[in-house]
């Protein structure tokens, strides 16, 4: 499985649901996950200098089996993170090889402060996070989601990110 930013272009064009290559391979947006593209589409609207950040997707073969991304371009170092996995792969390991990788790659591009909001009854999420050291530093209600716990991890440029 391979994890591969996505350029503007292609956040618009599967956003209008078409058909894209990706890495030479023709990839089709799960329906259940379709609301992501607009959030990303309407970020790069507004700063299209943050579309290296906005959506990684995680390839098996041409299957999207995942996918993560900030919700806009870095604010004095800081970025929210948002991921979600296919359901037929949950629970083998797919999180958490995407949230490493993807925190490992913002370190290295100078982000200092990853966040991430989380629903309280999604425990796997929440463990997944507590493992990388995300701390709660608080929480809100979403207008979509419902109630949200925000969790925080300062991260450094100095190594990779380990989970607990």
């Amino acid at each position: 499985m391979r994890l591969l930013g996505l350029s503007a272009e292609t956040i618009r064009d599967l956003a209008d649901g078409r058909a894209v290559l990706v890495d030479g391979v023709e990839v089709t947006w799960p329906e259940h996950d379709r609301r992501v593209l607009g959030y990303r589409r309407h970020a790069l609207t507004l700063d299209p200098g943050a579309a290296p950040y906005l959506l990684h997707v995680l390839l098996d073969d041409a299957t999207v089996a995942g996918r993560i991304g900030c919700h806009e371009g870095p604010q004095d170092g800081t970025v929210e993170i948002g991921y979600a996995v296919s359901p037929e792969y949950r629970g083998h390991g797919v999180a958490t090889a995407m949230v490493r990788e993807f925190v490992d790659w913002l370190a290295g591009q100078g982000v200092r402060t990853v966040r991430a909001s989380v629903s309280p009854e999604n425990a796997a999420s929440r463990a997944l996070l507590d493992r990388f050291g995300f701390v709660e530093v608080g929480s809100h209600l979403d207008d979509e989601d419902g109630p949200e716990l925000e969790l925080e991890l300062h991260i450094s440029g100095s190594g990779p990110v380990a989970a607990r």
